[in-house]
């Protein structure tokens, strides 16, 4: 008999819409009604337990997936960090932060740190599969002036909206923010001071007893920690021009032509108004070099603190924006087909302007997370704010070519919470890069801030939010589904006419 890896089956390109978990189980039903099919094949993944939590949870509800505290994983003892007045690991979460989500895998990676905060640059790696938390290194020793010792891994840095996870090369990327100083990465030869990352950490590498840079790097020197040499600095290894910084950047993530795709937007002097760039990695692991090209410029809104997202359908970068003086726009919006490194000015921002469903102006905080959901072609807002927060929706409006066009007024939607339970936390400095959509999924991954807990223990729990929204199967769907349909219907009459058989 053949199998059917239903996986497989509903692979999709990231420009495909969504396939939610209970279309998969619909199609497994009709399956399983044939004699000799068993349901899906697929190993017990990540995805199969977060698909089982969320098929318990109504459309518009919370349900947490951690399952352990997140200070479970930190580094004790002489493996800490030792440097007085920044040595609580709980500040990587409520510090001007972001987390990396592999759909792939269904794990999140969590790292930062930075700027009058926290001194390790340890990374963290939360496991859908199990829901618990894990340590993937140990932190790296900080000198007198904030530098690593022994180079080979990246400063502690505030991460706005900057950590990512590349598919292509399976790894993580983090174009840092803030260090320690309150400036982009940074080495030094002992001379002179240079300019550091972007940097990538090798999940292939990860070992909790392990110093993420090279032996002797980590705090304990009495018993010294072996190097996993995790990282990988891409300083220089590019054609074109980086931005000239990533504090307060933006970015968000695509494939495009087999390659890892990131779109940032990076601002000079603090001025807001950030220009867009696209950058392209090459083969990591085998040498290939990597692309920056400058694609457009603000002109028409704000951007200090904020978050960007892809509308993979239409082909627009998205980010929040700020109110300012003469410039009102909620978001700016680029388009992508425009994008021309020969001539980035003549690709400019689009500012657009959000209403309530009663026409009532809706003022953007910069505190908000967002992301695309293509299934419903909607951007989602999440506060943080006391109580769960509140989730917003906000339909994408294009002409009938793709294109903003005169579409600049966006209706924006509160949505209930229909659950008890949800995520904690004031997000005092901004959601930012915590806030995720999961395409395979159809639901969004949030990380709460860090509450008490009765044992004293810290608690910064992932939680999955079901968009309440119609979810509409794909066409090929609804063809597999109704040929599915006909055969179980020519059964049941043939058995009707044919009792016997």
């Amino acid at each position: 008999m053949i199998k059917l890896d239903s996986k497989q089956i509903f692979k999709r390109s990231p420009r495909e819409s969504t396939f939610r978990p209970k279309h998969l189980l619909l199609v497994s039903a009709i399956m399983a009604s044939f004699s000799g099919f068993a349901g899906p094949v697929y190993a017990e993944t990540s995805f199969e337990r977060l698909s089982s939590l969320l098929d318990a949870t109504p459309a518009g509800g919370w349900v947490k997936a951690s399952t352990n505290y997140f200070s479970d994983a930190w580094p004790t003892g002489a493996d800490a960090v030792q440097l007085d007045s920044y040595k609580f690991p709980g500040q990587i979460v409520r510090a001007w932060s972001s987390f990396a989500w592999d759909p792939g895998s269904g794990s999140l990676m969590l790292w930062g740190g930075g700027h009058a905060n926290y001194a390790g640059n340890e990374m963290y790696v939360w496991d859908g599969s199990t829901g618990a938390w894990g340590r993937g290194s140990l932190p790296s020793r900080i000198d007198s002036n904030y530098f690593v010792v022994g180079g080979n891994a990246p400063q502690p840095a505030h991460t706005y909206d900057n950590n990512l996870y590349l598919p292509v090369n399976g790894m993580f990327l983090t174009f840092g923010g803030a260090n320690l100083s309150g400036t982009n990465f940074s080495k030094t030869d002992g001379t002179t001071v240079s300019r550091a990352g972007p940097f990538l950490w090798d999940p292939e590498k990860a070992d909790p007893n392990k110093v993420g840079g090279v032996t002797g790097s980590g705090w304990n020197t009495a018993n010294v920690a072996q190097g996993g040499n995790m990282w990988i600095d891409r300083q220089g290894n590019w054609t074109g021009t980086e931005p000239p910084s990533y504090i307060q950047s933006t970015t968000a993530y695509r494939t495009e032509n087999g390659k890892d795709v990131v779109y940032v937007t990076g601002d000079q002097g603090a001025s807001g108004f950030p220009s867009l760039y696209r950058y392209t990695l090459g083969d990591v692991r085998n040498g290939g070099q990597d692309t920056w090209e400058k694609i457009g410029i603000t002109n028409n809104t704000v951007g200090y603190q904020g978050v960007g997202t892809l509308d993979t359908e239409h082909n627009l970068y998205i980010r929040t924006a700020t109110i300012a003086g003469r410039y009102t726009s909620d978001l700016a919006v680029w388009d992508l087909d425009k994008a021309n490194p020969a001539n980035p000015s003549s690709n400019m921002d689009i500012g657009i302007n959000l209403v309530n469903a009663d026409g009532s102006d809706f003022v953007m905080n910069s505190h908000y997370g967002i992301d695309y959901d293509p299934a419903a072609n909607a951007i989602f807002l999440w506060d943080g704010s006391d109580g769960g927060g509140t989730v917003w929706e906000a339909k994408v409006l294009t002409d009938a070519s793709g294109d903003i066009g005169s579409n600049t007024t966006w209706t924006v939607e509160e949505l209930p919470s229909l659950t008890m339970d949800h995520p904690h936390g004031s997000f005092a400095t901004g959601v930012l890069g915590k806030w995720h959509y999961d395409a395979s999924l159809g639901a969004f991954i949030a990380l709460d801030e860090l509450s008490s807990t009765s044992s004293g223990a810290w608690d910064a729990s992932v939680w999955l939010y079901k968009p309440l929204v119609a979810a509409v199967p794909e066409p090929e769907t609804y063809a597999m589904l109704l040929a599915g349909l006909g055969l179980i219907g020519a059964i049941i009459r043939r058995r009707r006419n044919f009792p016997g058989r």
